[in-house]
């Protein structure tokens, strides 16, 4: 016998997706294009995988990744996490943000800011590619492209 089936219906969603802002069809290419970014370079989810509760979409930049995290969390579960060090109140755009990173994290690859909207939070993350050089801190790009894209985030 071989591997070959076929299988009907629908592919089942990742529970807790219902509802969430999708940051690869809810900002258009064009402002992708506007802050700078590839949006050839668009992946969704975790290798194409969904996880549960999370919309995730990431664009490849030079020496970095730039990712947008969707959740239904609230933005206090992040403060309550002993895994994120560091997290201070920010402005982002019109309204108040948080920066943090990992607390395994001490030379900084990876940059997160959150931002608390009615369904949950939006994190915005630029991480460090491995075999590059970081030409900036990922803070402060992270914080560049969440002030730029701050109005085509969720309320």
């Amino acid at each position: 016998m071989g591997c070959g089936s076929t299988v009907e219906g629908e592919p089942e969603r990742a529970s807790g997706q219902e509802g969430l802002f999708n940051p690869c069809t809810d900002i258009p290419d064009s402002v992708i294009e506007g802050v700078g970014l590839d949006p050839a370079t668009e992946s969704a989810d975790i290798f194409g995988v969904e996880q549960p509760g999370w919309k995730i979409c990431k664009w490849s930049g030079e020496w970095y990744f730039f990712t947008i995290f969707s959740t239904e969390h609230p933005i206090e579960r992040l403060r309550a996490n002993e895994e994120y060090v560091d997290i201070e109140s920010i402005p982002i755009g019109t309204r108040m943000g948080v920066e943090f990173h990992k607390a395994d994290d001490p030379s900084l690859t990876r940059c997160f800011v959150a931002l608390a909207v009615d369904q949950g939070m939006v994190w915005l993350s630029v991480n460090t590619k491995a075999t590059f050089v970081q030409t900036e801190p990922t803070c402060s790009l992270t914080r560049r492209y969440a002030d730029a894209l701050e109005s085509n985030l969720p309320r």
